[in-house]
């Protein structure tokens, strides 16, 4: 088992390290050399894992065309163009009623 593994599973107290404790276990590393505080660094750990999570959040709950909120502007489609701003040739692009359907031989 990796050292940082073992971190994270041998605490004894009974209580299960918290959610900071263990991303700087895991993650912690890539944060040295930096001039941060043991506590610094779990609160730069954590504000990381909240944008992240709430990108996997954004990207599983909306669909092409929806907006944020229904008082939004903007949405997926926005995001999308701001991320992919060249023009996609449509044959690259799967289509949302596309099922999966056997080739012809």
């Amino acid at each position: 088992m990796t050292e940082h593994l073992k971190d994270l599973t041998t605490s004894l107290s009974g209580d299960p390290p918290s959610l900071e404790e263990r991303l700087l276990a895991r993650y912690g590393r890539y944060l040295e050399g930096e001039d941060l505080t043991e506590a610094q660094r779990k609160e730069c750990l954590l504000a990381l894992w909240q944008i992240m999570s709430a990108f996997a959040d954004y990207g599983f709950s909306l669909k092409a065309g929806d907006k944020f909120t229904s008082e939004s502007d903007h949405g997926m489609d926005d995001v999308l163009r701001y991320l992919i701003p060249e023009e996609t040739a449509p044959e690259t692009v799967a289509s949302p009623n596309t099922a999966n359907k056997e080739e012809p031989e």
